[in-house]
């Protein structure tokens, strides 16, 4: 999954995680991995951090394994090897570096275009690239002018890459000749030969050493990213004022330039732990150090928010609440208030006498499944009749949810409110034509998430097949995969699927039909559908005949291995069906199961 985002807040936080009513506080670990890369040509060097010999006898043309250090700020000094503090030498190069929580990180010793030295740190992209693709990251860290990089002889990947810069594509995984020529030449300066880029890998390039002096030469980091098992979703809301932040989930930039009072509807995230850290907008993760940071966990199948707020003293802080998202009876409504300000505790009062929640305390909620109408709210002080705030009329719909985050510092005269909405979730769900499908919850929770928008406002046609252009688009959104440039099959000029098919063909999700067609309007078999799964969800194979009617299926293995996968079940004791048509209805579990979050 690649989409990529929560969180927030710039001088916040320790994380949290909601059980059932309260947010508990997560206790956070938060250490960072460093990898040492050694690009300063023949030189033998110790390399002493926060004052410790660290790495002895570090070798030029060295990239070590991954060290985890605690995040924060370390001094980094470099000395001749066996010439440290004890011998009273100077060291050769000495930097500081700040350590995000959570972060994966690189410094690398190296020469500046001019021949001096210096230390450069980076920090490293560990999202996962999308199926069938890797992640090529060149840095030019050598005493030499600006390069372009060139793969295949003909494919420029990166353009005037000067010292001590970066470039970063994600390309379909595979083998390719690499030249670093001279910047807008056609004149290789070094010839890297065949580079191999395996799929789910991050493979990161250092040109280093002096390319006139005839030390010039690559060193390779490789990082692997492995599949997430299972995803959760979350919202965000920033309840900070006056803080526009970048926030970054396990060392990775997601949610930039954040803005107060606002909120970021249901994202799908892998389901693990998190390490958070906020800065200031635009800051530099490596030379700040985290205005707020912590640990906290987004559970499988989970439907969370992630608020940014300030605690009952005004100090910014992070909880994380996990959402009700149950059956609403017909007729009814569900207003719950969460208390995210600094305010003392308050009493919930609707149309002026009823109290819908007494003493709620920050970080805490109320939840309440009312008639659905339009109520009168006002927030009063916890056990008095004096209203701290008039929050006005309040509608809550049918079938819906209402979270009404209280923000700010009422004392301050920031106090506000910000309002949540989690639709559907009454007797008929998102569509009113699947009730009592056997496949109905996970229809709820595809449309949930925005992978379906169903067939019209109120239907999903469960029992349709799905056609070939219906399903690029299901795979699309499920992976959140970018747009692609490239027109890839001849037929789907008029189809409102053509942008989905460019995209999943770009990720080596599809090969289309043959001739150059996709086949758009087609109905998509069983065994196809497996074959899409297993490309788009990286589903390892497996060794288990699981079916007895798939024997002479060109689709054979791919249906063998979402079956291993809990993916499905089959269409009846023992059989799959591979050349039946995919219902709706089926997708949507297919999908889900292949999520992590479906039933």
């Amino acid at each position: 999954m690649r989409g990529r985002t929560i969180l927030v807040l710039a001088a916040l936080m320790i994380a949290s995680l909601l059980t059932a009513a309260a947010p508990a506080v997560a206790d956070g670990h938060n250490d960072a991995s460093v990898t040492v890369v050694h690009g300063i040509p023949g030189v033998t060097v110790d390399v002493y951090v926060d004052g410790a010999n660290a790495i002895p006898n570090f070798e030029p043309n060295t990239v070590t394994d991954p060290i985890p250090l605690p995040s924060g700020p370390h001094t980094v000094e470099i000395y001749l090897a066996g010439e440290g503090p004890a011998a009273a030498a100077e060291p050769v190069l000495e930097a500081d570096l700040v350590l995000p929580p959570g972060g994966n990180v690189t410094a690398v010793a190296h020469l500046e275009e001019g021949g001096g030295l210096t230390i450069s740190a980076f920090l490293n992209d560990t999202t996962k690239p999308i199926s069938g693709q890797a992640r090529l990251v060149v840095r030019h860290l050598a005493d030499a002018p600006a390069v372009d990089i060139i793969a295949n002889g003909s494919l420029a990947l990166f353009e005037d890459v000067t010292n001590p810069n970066e470039g970063q594509v994600d390309v379909p995984a595979g083998t390719y000749g690499v030249t670093i020529n001279a910047a807008g030449t056609d004149t290789v300066a070094f010839d890297a030969g065949d580079v191999t880029l395996p799929e789910g890998t991050s493979t990161i390039v250092y040109a280093v050493g002096d390319l006139a002096g005839g030390t010039f030469g690559l060193l390779v980091q490789s990082i692997s990213i492995p599949s997430p098992a299972a995803y959760g979703t979350a919202s965000v809301v920033h309840g900070v004022p006056g803080l526009t932040v970048d926030v970054y989930l396990n060392g990775n930039l997601t949610l930039p330039a954040f803005a107060p009072n606002s909120v970021v509807e249901q994202i799908l995230l892998p389901a693990t732990d998190y390490e958070v850290a906020i800065y200031p907008a635009g800051a530099n993760p490596l030379a700040t150090e985290a205005a707020i940071s912590g640990m906290t966990s987004l559970p499988a199948a989970a439907n969370a928010s992630i608020v940014a707020h300030l605690d009952g003293a005004g100090a910014p802080t992070l909880s994380v609440f996990v959402n009700d998202v149950s059956e609403i009876a017909a007729g009814e409504a569900r207003l719950v208030v969460r208390h995210t300000a600094a305010a003392p505790a308050v009493d919930i009062i609707a149309n002026g006498s009823l109290p819908l929640f007494e003493d709620v305390t920050n970080p805490n909620e109320g939840q309440i499944d009312v008639p659905a109408d339009t109520y009168g709210v006002t927030i009063n002080a916890a056990g008095t009749d004096t209203v701290a705030f008039d929050a006005g009329d309040v509608a809550l719909p049918e079938g819906q949810s209402t979270i009404v985050y209280a923000i700010g510092d009422l004392a301050g005269g920031s106090f506000g409110l910000i309002v949540q909405a989690i639709p559907n979730l009454g007797p008929d769900g998102w569509f009113d034509d699947d009730n009592d499908n056997v496949h109905e919850a996970n229809i709820n929770l595809i449309a949930n998430v925005g992978i379906t928008l169903g067939t019209s406002n109120t239907t999903f046609s469960p029992d349709e097949s799905v056609t070939r252009g219906q399903m690029a688009a299901f795979i699309r959104r499920a992976l959140n995969l970018p747009a692609s440039n490239t027109d890839f099959f001849t037929d789907d000029d008029d189809s409102i699927f053509e942008g989905d098919i460019n995209a999943i063909a770009a990720a080596g999700i599809t090969f289309g039909t043959g001739d150059g067609e996709f086949s758009p309007n087609e109905t998509i078999t069983r065994g196809q559908m497996a074959a899409f799964l297993v490309r788009a969800f990286d589903v390892p194979a497996s060794t288990t005949d699981a079916f007895t009617d798939d024997d002479d299926s060109i689709f054979e293995n791919d249906i063998n291995a979402i079956a291993a996968a809990g993916i499905t079940v089959g269409d009846g004791p023992g059989t799959f069906g591979p050349d039946k048509d995919v219902l709706r209805g089926q997708m949507a579990t297919f999908l889900a199961r292949a999520l992590g979050i479906g039933s």
